[in-house]
Parts: structure tokens; C-alpha cells; sequence
């Protein structure tokens, strides 16, 4: 959470890597606040961090709503039918 609050808002930042970390939903909706303010970031890796269909959600609502964004990593978090259907609604917009 600290982290994210350190790059809110950046206007220089292009990538964050935080795979690995078991940030949960909790710091997947810190993660989504973020994507939402800052309007350089191109590339975000969240890979392996203990999401579930509900955190998912959230991200990919903020995902949905930044235009900036090319790539983004979410394997190795569990996937369900709410999960895929959030992430074929991110990216359809």
C-alpha cells in the first residue's frame, strides 16, 4: 500500500512488476485506485498474488477505464466464470 500511494498520480511511470507478492484483494483494489491515476502506465504484471474473483473484478473495472494500458499479467491467480467474464468485459473497452 505504501508503494502505491508513493507512485499516485506519477506522470513518468510506465511499469510496475508485483508478481509474486500475495497482495490479495485488498491490495488489488489499492493496485486498481492506482491504475486510475496514473495516466503513463503502459505494462502492470500481477502475477501469482493470491486474486480471487472479487479482486478481479475490481481490477478489471479500472482496467476497462485506463486507455493507456497494452499489457497486463494476471496468470497464476484463480480464474472462475466471474473472473473471465470481468476480464472479457476489460477488454472489450
Amino acid at each position: 500500500e505504501s508503494l502505491m500511494n508513493a507512485v499516485w498520480g506519477s506522470k513518468t511511470l510506465k511499469e510496475i512488476r508485483l508478481d509474486n507478492n500475495s497482495i490479495g484483494d485488498r491490495g488489488t483494489q489499492v493496485v486498481s485506485a492506482v491504475l486510475t491515476s496514473v495516466k503513463t502506465l503502459e505494462k502492470i504484471d500481477l502475477g501469482f498474488n493470491c486474486i480471487s474473483a472479487h479482486g478481479m473484478r475490481s481490477l478489471m473495472k479500472a482496467v476497462a477505464e485506463n486507455d493507456r494500458l497494452i499489457s497486463i499479467s494476471i496468470s497464476g491467480n484463480k480464474i472462475d466464470t466471474g473472473s473471465a467474464k470481468a476480464v472479457a468485459y476489460a477488454l472489450a473497452y
